[in-house]
C-alpha cells in the first residue's frame, strides 16, 4: 500500500509538471499548434508517454499526440473534467490495453477557470514490476517469520502444555486399566501444575470413593428390589381382598341357607315327634330343603370357583411357572379378582379375545402385567365419579400374540409419556404413589416374556399400550 501511494504520488507530480508547461503555453499564446508542440516534445523525450489529449468541457479534443483524433468528439461517459488543482489517477482496463496503462487527468486552466482537461496515457509496466517484486519479498519475508515463529510457538507449547496434557493422558489411561500410579509432578505453567496435583488427589482419593459409590449401588439395589417386591406383595393384597370380598357373599348365602334348613329341619322333627304331621307338611318341607339345597350348591360352587381361580392368579405370580392356558379364561379370572376395586367405579373393561386361544408362557407376569395396567388406569386416567371403559384386544399373529390395552381416559403429557417406564417415576407421589407399577410391567414384558410394549398417548385422548409377545409352543417330552 505504501507502494501504491509512492508510485501514485510520482504520477502526480510527473503530470504536474507536464500540465504547468501546456498551461503555460497555452493561457500565454491560445494556440492550440504551441500545444501540439508541446506534446510532441514530451512523447519525443518520454517513451513511456504512450499518448497525450487536449480536449474542452464538451468532449472535443483540440490536440493529441495522434493527429488524427484532433476535432474528434469523446463520448460523453469518458469526459473526465477534474476540478482545480486536482489531478485524477486511474488504471485503463487490461481488456483495452496488453500492457498495464495509468491514465492521468489534470485540469486545463484558463485565466484561472478550468475549461478542459490534459490527459497522459503512461506506461506503468516498470512500475507494476517492480511493485511485484517487492510484494514477493514481502510475502517471502513474511512467510518465512511466520514459519519461524510457529515453529518456536509448537515447541514452546509441546514443552509447556502438549507433553504434560500427555502425561496426563497415559496417567489417566494407567487408572482406568487398574494400575498403580506414581504422583505426578509437571515443570509446566501454573495451570498444568494444578491440574497434575488435582489430578493426584483425585486418584488418591478414588479407591474410597468407589467403595462408597459401590456400597450406595447395593443399597440402591437392595432397596428398589424390596420395593419393587413390595408393590407385588401389594398386588397380591389387593387380590387377596378383592376375592375374600367376593367369597363372603356366596358363603354367607350358603350360611343363612343352612341355617334356615336347620330351623325347618328342628320344626319338621317336631312337629313328627307330636304326631300331627300331614302329608302336606312332608311335601312343604321336601320343598324348602330342595330348595334351600340347590341355593347352598350354586353359592358354593360360585365360592369355589373364585377360590380356584385366586389360588391359580396368586400361585402363578408368586411362583414364576411356564404352563399352557386359556388366554381368555385367564384374563377372566383376573378380572373377577378386581372386580371389587371395579365396585367403586364407573368404569367397565371389555375383554375382546378369541375364547379358544392357547398360550404356553408365564401366566404370573401376565397377570402382573395386566393388573397393573387396569390398576394404572383407574388411579390416573380416571377422576372419581368419571364414566370410561377400558379395552383388552388380544389378537393371534403368526409368530407372536399382540395384545392391545386402551382407556379412554385423560391421557398423558408428553414429558410424562417418555418417563412412563423410568424407575421411581410417578405423578401421584403424594398421594402414595411408588412409581414402579409401569417400570414392573416393562421389565416383566421385556425380561420375562422376551417381547416389547409401546405406549402412545394424547392429552385428553386416552392411551394406548401395544404388547407384543412371542408365541412358543409347550415342549412334548
Amino acid at each position: 500500500m505504501s507502494m501504491n501511494q509512492s508510485i501514485r504520488e510520482a504520477y502526480v507530480s510527473q503530470i504536474s509538471g507536464m500540465t504547468i508547461a501546456i498551461n503555460g503555453r497555452y493561457e500565454e499564446s491560445r494556440n492550440i499548434t504551441d500545444v501540439q508542440q508541446i506534446f510532441d516534445y514530451i512523447q519525443y523525450k518520454n517513451n513511456r508517454v504512450l499518448e497525450l489529449k487536449l480536449y474542452d468541457k464538451q468532449g472535443k479534443v483540440l490536440a493529441a499526440s495522434n493527429r488524427k483524433e484532433i476535432g474528434m468528439i469523446i463520448p460523453s461517459s469518458s469526459v473526465i473534467i477534474p476540478t482545480q488543482d486536482k489531478t485524477i489517477v486511474d488504471r485503463v482496463p487490461m481488456a483495452e490495453s496488453d500492457k498495464p496503462i495509468v491514465r492521468l487527468t489534470a485540469p486545463l486552466q484558463e485565466d484561472g477557470i478550468v475549461v478542459g482537461a490534459v490527459e497522459v496515457i503512461f506506461d506503468s509496466s516498470e512500475e507494476e514490476l517492480l511493485l511485484k517484486q517487492r510484494t514477493k519479498l514481502i510475502l517471502i519475508v513474511g512467510l518465512s517469520i511466520a514459519v519461524v515463529l510457529s515453529t518456536l510457538l509448537w515447541l514452546i507449547l509441546r514443552v509447556v502444555v502438549i507433553r504434560p496434557l500427555s502425561r496426563l493422558r497415559e496417567a489417566a489411561v494407567i487408572v482406568k486399566q487398574g494400575g498403580d500410579l506414581p504422583k505426578l509432578q509437571f515443570k509446566a505453567s501454573p495451570e498444568i501444575a494444578e491440574v497434575s496435583e488435582a489430578f493426584n488427589d483425585m486418584v488418591s482419593n478414588l479407591e474410597d470413593r468407589y467403595q462408597q459409590l459401590q456400597q450406595a449401588l447395593n443399597t440402591l439395589q437392595v432397596t428398589q428390589d424390596q420395593l419393587v417386591q413390595s408393590e407385588k406383595m401389594g398386588a397380591l393384597g389387593n387380590l387377596v381382598a378383592g376375592v375374600s370380598h367376593e367369597i363372603n357373599t356366596p358363603i354367607g348365602i350358603g350360611v343363612t341357607a343352612i341355617s334356615f334348613l336347620d330351623q325347618k329341619t328342628k320344626e319338621f322333627q317336631s312337629l313328627y315327634e307330636t304326631g300331627k304331621m300331614k302329608k302336606s307338611d312332608l311335601e312343604q318341607f321336601l320343598t324348602v330343603t330342595h330348595e334351600t339345597n340347590a341355593m347352598v350348591q350354586s353359592n358354593l360352587e360360585r365360592a369355589s370357583s373364585l377360590v380356584r381361580s385366586f389360588k391359580q392368579i396368586s400361585v402363578d405370580q408368586s411362583v414364576e411357572i411356564k404352563r399352557t392356558f386359556l388366554f381368555k379364561e385367564y384374563i377372566e379370572g383376573i378380572m373377577a379378582s378386581l372386580k371389587p376395586a371395579f365396585k367403586k367405579t364407573r368404569l367397565r373393561i371389555d375383554v375382546l379375545c378369541d375364547d379358544q386361544l392357547h398360550v404356553y408362557s408365564y401366566p404370573g407376569a401376565l397377570s402382573q402385567i395386566i393388573t397393573n395396567l387396569v390398576m394404572n388406569s383407574m388411579n390416573h386416567a380416571y377422576s372419581a365419579d368419571e364414566e370410561g371403559t377400558l379395552i383388552l384386544r388380544v389378537v393371534e399373529q403368526p409368530d407372536h400374540i399382540l395384545i392391545m390395552y386402551s382407556d379412554d381416559g385423560r391421557g398423558m403429557t408428553a414429558d410424562v409419556l417418555d418417563h412412563i417406564f423410568d424407575p421411581f417415576f410417578t405423578t401421584s407421589r403424594g398421594q402414595g404413589g411408588t412409581g414402579l407399577g409401569m417400570n414392573i410391567v416393562y421389565n416383566l414384558v421385556t425380561q420375562s416374556l422376551y417381547g416389547t410394549i409401546q405406549c402412545s398417548s394424547k392429552l385428553g385422548q386416552g392411551s394406548l399400550f401395544a404388547i407384543t409377545i412371542p408365541k412358543e409352543e409347550e415342549a412334548v417330552l
